[in-house]
């Protein structure tokens, strides 16, 4: 046997020696009462663990409201954007600027050099 095999043996020993020198009384009330302890501790350690997953699911849906709302807001901005980069290329197309082609709007295609 190892040494550590030794002394939980003995350590064993000594506290049934000791729980013998108790009053039956107390033994008996420990051995009834015990069970409803522990059962009453576990039990308030996952209300604790439930109250604390039920905060982190609100929290995980307030996240999801505000992530709903910037995507609308995005979904807005790329419709903006998208439309006006079509009104670029069209006015580029046309060629609106250049003073040369201004008053007719022909296609740079068109044009020859």
């Amino acid at each position: 046997m190892t040494p550590d095999a030794i002394s939980a043996i003995n350590a064993i020993c000594n506290l049934l020696e000791r729980v013998g020198t108790w009053p039956i009384g107390l033994i008996l009330l420990i051995a009834i009462l015990g069970p409803w302890v522990i059962a009453g501790w576990i039990s308030l350690t996952q209300e604790k663990r439930f109250t604390a997953m039920r905060e982190m699911y609100k929290n995980n849906v307030k996240l999801v409201d505000s992530y709903s709302k910037i995507a609308d807001g995005l979904l807005d901005a790329v419709t903006l954007n998208t439309t006006k980069w079509t009104e670029a290329i069209g006015k580029i197309d046309t060629n609106q600027y250049c003073p040369q082609h201004r008053t007719r709007k022909v296609k740079m295609e068109d044009v020859q050099t």
